[in-house]
């Protein structure tokens, strides 16, 4: 047996224009040429690896020089000039490769070579493979030749770098680019070369090999070559998949599963099944890839295209799979594998790094990128597609209890608005001029009249339900020694009272009377503020530093010393001891501002913008509490200059 003969891909290279697959238009119109007699005196081929340039060239090669008819479109294949010049021994057809024959002398020797007349054949045809790589020299010496070649002389120039070949060159040729195969071209010549040699192929093998072959007719058959002798003449689609490390459907469909399922368990599981099957860690990728591309393809048209059918034997599995995984997750999910193979190309572990790449696109929250930021956002964005569950009701924020759980008749009505601070001489008037505490009354008093509470109600009316409409308000004004309407008391609290609560309206400490307090209540429809007051405001100022402890010690230490001065609104003003200027600029930094602020609203449950002001000395001696040592003083114990000295120095105790 020749040594031709033991190769499929020799054995079965087309002999004539009606044994090509596909590249239908170079087909027409080289026969055309042939058939009237225009055949040119040069034609680039330009395609890739394995698209059939060479075979197309010989074919053409035989039809100019066929024995039987020649030219003819219809070679016989038989005569001593077909069979020589598909064996390539034909004096008349000469093959070069220009990767080896690139210099000047090679050329000039070609040139030389062209001036005889064909010796057997009606034609001399010069074939010149990977003519890309001959050198701008020998270019400039083969152009003249090339452009003014003797008669019945045609070179066929094939390349699969065609930029690579100079515009004189290309100018003077006739350019054919020839198409990459489709799946199903492939799989038909692949079946109708294991007919004609009585080998037994499966379906599943058949769609493998030729996906495997990446659209070259030559990888193809050298694979099933391959197979053959691995397996004898029954090749299965488990052999071809130990031979190729290719990954099957169901491993492709379960690693889309665990990604689109953002299940990492699963995806290092699907990883784990893949290297204990023996296969290898890039094809599985590239495979992975194809699939995908597969996926995104059918869910953008809508079906599954034909040429996918050879790569899956379920076209339904396809469809489900497209419909369940979003376009922007199929798109993630190649971008990230093909960042993975570049890695493994430039010496990264395989493996390793298509379990990375597999992780990030069911997890966007392990990757750190800004990448990964937009693909959460764009889940959430998805959850919130999905349709979001209804708005819990809307409930006042949790704050500090400011009275007894028992009924107090003193209490203002939510429909009036807040009464007017009083000054200092009417607070210290009051318990006087209200000694005898009033007893409960079931009723509620009206909003036009009087509360009960007052010693000498003119006109009292019968008292209304509590359930008075909140858009007719009647507020009455307060007076310098009788609480208002709302019936609020504005001195301190009695009794046992007085040690439990602060007062309900304008305590300022040391800024002055009625010191941003609102001057009514919010509507019933609305939330209710996230404290009462600055009284309410500085009762719970322990648990915000408490709460800001727990995630920022040092900016806690920050605030020692300091005390909510003024609450209006939203706006909460913040007082340092005039010897802390530095605790103050370290407070006003952005982050930490925002850290008090999430403090803040984590203990009440509203909204605050601080503003931080430093204090004179009598100013802070009124804002601090009793227990307090005034600044200056001395009275400092050892923890708290020790902490005061971490906190200002950013320091750490060493023991």
């Amino acid at each position: 047996m020749s040594t031709e003969s033991t190769s499929l891909y020799r054995r079965h290279r087309p002999g004539s224009f009606d044994e090509v697959v596909g590249q239908a238009h170079v087909v027409r119109t080289l026969r055309n040429a042939v058939e009237q007699d225009k055949v040119h005196h040069a034609y680039l081929f330009v395609g890739s690896r394995g698209t059939g340039k060479t075979s197309m060239a010989k074919i053409l090669a035989r039809s100019l020089n066929c024995e039987r008819g020649g030219p003819t479109v219809t070679p016989c294949g038989e005569c001593q000039s077909c069979v020589t010049i598909a064996a390539g021994t034909s004096i008349d057809v000469i093959e070069m490769d220009a990767a080896s024959n690139r210099s000047v002398d090679d050329v000039r020797d070609l040139r030389e070579r062209v001036a005889y007349a064909p010796a057997g054949g009606h034609w001399k045809v010069y074939i010149l493979d990977e003519a890309h790589m001959l050198t701008k020299e020998a270019w400039n010496a083969f152009l003249k030749t090339l452009e003014e070649p003797p008669p019945r002389t045609v070179f066929v120039l094939a390349t699969t770098e065609s930029h690579k070949v100079m515009a004189t060159i290309a100018d003077r040729c006739q350019r054919f680019d020839f198409q990459r195969p489709s799946l199903e071209q492939i799989s038909e010549v692949l079946t109708r070369v294991a007919a004609s040699e009585s080998i037994e192929v499966d379906d599943g093998a058949v769609a493998m090999i030729a996906r495997s072959a990446q659209g070259s007719f030559r990888d193809a058959l050298g694979t099933l070559d391959q197979l053959v002798a691995f397996g004898g003449q029954r090749v299965g689609l488990d052999e071809v998949l130990e031979m190729l490390g290719a990954a099957d459907a169901d491993l492709l469909f379960e690693a889309v599963d665990a990604v689109a399922a953002s299940d990492p368990k699963a995806v290092l599981l699907g990883v784990e099944k893949m290297a204990r099957s023996g296969r290898d860690p890039s094809q599985f990728a590239r495979d992975l890839l194809a699939h995908l591309r597969h996926l995104l393809v059918t869910q953008t048209t809508g079906e599954v295209p034909t040429t996918f059918v050879v790569t899956a034997t379920d076209t339904a599995r396809i469809e489900a799979q497209a419909q369940m995984v979003g376009a922007a997750a199929l798109v993630r999910t190649i971008d990230e594998l093909a960042s993975a193979l570049t890695a493994v190309r430039e010496g990264d572990d395989a493996r390793m790094a298509v379990e990375i790449a597999l992780l990030k696109a069911a997890r966007p929250d392990l990757d750190p990128s800004t990448e990964g930021l937009l693909r959460r956002i764009e889940r959430l964005e998805a959850q919130l597609a999905g349709g979001p569950p209804p708005p819990a009701p809307v409930t006042p924020p949790p704050s500090v209890p400011s009275r007894p759980a028992e009924p107090n008749p003193s209490t203002p009505h939510p429909s009036r608005p807040e009464p007017q601070a009083a000054a200092p001489e009417a607070r210290a008037a009051q318990p006087a001029a209200a000694e005898p505490t009033p007893e409960p009354q079931p009723p509620e008093p009206s909003p036009s009249q009087p509360s009960a509470a007052q010693p000498d109600p003119p006109g009292p009316s019968p008292a209304q339900p509590q359930s008075v409409q909140p858009d007719a308000p009647e507020p009455l004004p307060a007076t310098d020694d009788a609480p208002s309407a709302g019936g609020a008391p504005v001195g301190p609290p009695r009794g046992a009272q007085a040690a439990e609560q602060p007062s309900t309206v304008g305590e300022t400490g040391a800024t002055g009377p009625a010191a941003g307090a609102p001057s009514s209540l919010p509507e019933p429809s609305e939330a209710p503020p996230p404290t009462g007051d600055l009284a309410q405001v500085q009762h719970i100022w322990p648990a915000v530093l408490d709460k800001l402890a727990e995630k920022a010690p040092a900016l806690a230490a920050t605030f020692d010393g300091a005390r909510p001065i003024a609450f209006a609104g939203d706006d909460l003003t913040i007082g340092f001891p005039p010897d802390q200027p530095f605790n103050k600029r370290k407070a006003e930094s952005p982050d930490r501002r925002q850290a008090l602020v999430e403090a803040f609203e984590a203990v009440t449950g509203g909204p605050v913008a601080p503003q931080y002001v430093l204090l004179e000395e009598e100013e802070a001696a009124a804002a601090a509490p009793p227990d307090t040592p005034a600044p200056g003083s001395g009275e400092i114990d050892e923890d708290e200059l020790l902490q005061r000295l971490k906190s200002e120095f950013d320091a750490e105790e060493v023991s």
